[in-house]
C-alpha cells in the first residue's frame, strides 16, 4: 500500500512540475497586436539581486514612446559563467 501513495504522489508532484513549466500567462494590458513603435529596457541581476538599470514594461514603454502596449517580449541573456551567476533581462514591448 505504502509503494502505491508513493507511486501516486510521486506522479502527481512530476505532473504539478510539468504543468509549471509549459504554463504561459499574457501580460495584463497587453492588447496582442504589433504596433509600429519598439522600445527596449534592460536590467542586470549578479547572484540574483539586480544590478543597475529598470528593465519593466513601464520603463520599456517610456523608452519607446509608446502609451498603448500591443505586445510584450521579454529576453534572458545567460552568459556561461561557473564563477559568478549574473544575467540580463531584457523587455522589448511594441505598440502605439
Amino acid at each position: 500500500m505504502k509503494k502505491k501513495f508513493a507511486f501516486v504522489m510521486v506522479c502527481a508532484l512530476a505532473l504539478v512540475l510539468l504543468a509549471a513549466c509549459t504554463t504561459v500567462l499574457p501580460v495584463a494590458g497587453a492588447t496582442g497586436t504589433v504596433g509600429s513603435k519598439v522600445g527596449e529596457a534592460k536590467q542586470a541581476f549578479v547572484f540574483g539581486f539586480p544590478l543597475n538599470g529598470q528593465g519593466g514594461i513601464k520603463a520599456a514603454a517610456k523608452n519607446g514612446g509608446i502609451s498603448k502596449v500591443g505586445v510584450v517580449d521579454v529576453r534572458i541573456h545567460w552568459p556561461a559563467s561557473p564563477i559568478i551567476p549574473y544575467w540580463e533581462v531584457t523587455t522589448v514591448v511594441s505598440g502605439e
